[in-house]
C-alpha cells in the first residue's frame, strides 16, 4: 500500500478535543522545496529575512522573502538537511517560492526543488522524549524533527518509504487529524506565514518575526531590507499579528479584511482553523482594536486571545 492510499483510510479528525490533548496532524498543506548547491546558503542568506547563522547551528526559523516595498512575498520554515536547506512553505505556493527566489540567482551555484518524496506531519503535546530541545531540529530514525520554541509542538519532515510506519508509531494515545488539526496548532503558537491571498501585504514585523527570530537586524543586506530596517529603527507599527477566537460559523481566507463595529477596515487576516471550542485565527490588527469584529457585515463574535509572546508595542 502507498502512503497516499494508507493516509487516505486513515479516520483523520477535523481537529483535537482539547487544545492540549496530544495530536498527530497530516500535514498535506505544506511542501518542502529542497536548497541545494555549493552557494545554497549564502545566496539564501541574501534572500530571506531569517539569519541563516541559526539554522546552521541546528535551528529552524520562518522568514520571508521580500518585495522591493518590504513586504512579503512568500514566506518559508527553514532548517538544514546535510549540505542542503528544506524550505516549507503552503503546498499552493512552492512553484511561486521558487520563482521568487530564483529571480536574483544569476551566477549563483544553487538549485531548487520541491521534494516530492517528504511527507509532513505535525505533533503537539506530550512530545516524544527524543524530540530535540526547544527552537532546534535533529535527525533520528523516523526522520528530521523541528521543534518549535516555547510550546510542546514539533513538525517531522519523513519520506514516502517509512511514514506509514512511523505514523503508526506516533500515533499511537494521540488524536490523528487532518491539515486543519495543525494550522490550529501554528495559531496556538503564534507562526504566521504568507498564504495564498495575502502577498504583499505584510512588513516581517507585522507577523511578528521580530519575536520569533523569523526577521534579523543585524545580518546585512537582502531583499527589501532598507524598508523593514526603517520601520524597525525609525518608526512605529501601528498593526501587529494577534490571535482572535470566535463562534461564527465562517471561514476567514487569507488576507481578508476584517472591520469593526463602525465598518472600518480593522486588520486582514494571516490563517484561521476550526477548533473544539469554535474557531480561531491569526489577524493583523491596528493596536487598538478590540477584537469584536465583523466580516462584512456579520458579527464574528470574536474576542482576542492570547499569544504564547509578548508583542513589542512602541509607544
Amino acid at each position: 500500500m502507498s502512503w497516499s492510499q494508507f493516509i487516505a483510510a486513515q479516520p483523520l479528525a477535523d481537529h483535537a478535543e482539547a487544545s492540549t490533548a496530544p495530536a498527530l496532524s497530516h500535514c498535506d498543506h505544506l511542501a518542502v522545496i529542497r536548497a541545494y548547491g555549493e552557494e545554497a546558503g549564502h545566496y539564501l542568506q541574501g534572500q530571506l529575512s531569517c539569519d541563516l547563522h541559526e539554522v546552521d547551528n541546528g535551528g529552524h526559523l520562518t522568514g520571508m522573502h521580500l518585495s522591493l516595498k518590504g513586504r512579503g512575498l512568500v514566506s518559508v520554515r527553514i532548517v538544514q538537511d546535510g549540505d542542503d536547506y528544506l524550505m516549507l512553505c503552503p503546498a499552493g505556493q512552492s512553484e511561486a517560492v521558487i520563482k521568487s527566489l530564483m529571480k536574483y540567482r544569476l551566477r549563483a551555484k544553487v538549485e531548487f526543488q520541491v521534494d516530492e518524496q517528504a511527507v509532513l506531519m505535525g505533533l503537539s503535546g506530550a512530545l516524544p522524549a527524543t524530540s530535540p530541545e526547544s527552537g532546534q531540529s535533529g535527525r533520528n530514525g523516523q526522520g528530521l524533527w523541528l521543534r518549535y520554541p516555547n510550546t510542546d509542538h514539533a513538525l517531522l519532515i519523513t519520506d514516502t518509504e517509512q511514514a506509514e510506519s512511523v505514523w503508526t508509531v506516533l500515533a499511537q494515545d494521540r488524536t490523528a487529524t487532518n491539515a486543519n488539526g495543525w494550522r490550529q496548532a501554528d495559531i496556538d503558537a503564534g507562526e504566521g506565514m504568507v498564504y495564498p491571498g495575502a502577498e504583499d501585504l505584510f512588513l516581517p514585523q507585522v507577523l511578528n518575526y521580530d519575536v520569533t527570530a523569523g526577521v534579523n537586524f543585524k545580518k546585512g543586506c537582502y531583499t527589501g531590507q532598507e524598508v523593514v530596517a526603517r520601520m524597525h529603527f525609525k518608526g512605529k507599527l501601528k498593526q501587529r499579528m494577534q490571535r482572535i477566537d470566535y463562534t461564527a460559523e465562517v471561514d476567514l481566507a487569507p488576507g481578508e479584511t476584517l472591520r469593526n463595529s463602525d465598518g472600518k477596515a480593522a486588520g486582514e487576516v494571516v490563517s484561521s482553523a476550526r477548533n473544539h471550542a469554535g474557531r480561531s485565527a491569526l489577524v493583523v490588527l491596528r493596536r487598538d482594536t478590540d477584537g469584536v469584529l465583523f466580516k462584512g457585515e456579520q458579527p464574528l463574535n470574536s474576542q482576542l486571545g492570547t499569544l504564547p509572546y509578548t508583542l513589542p508595542w512602541k509607544d
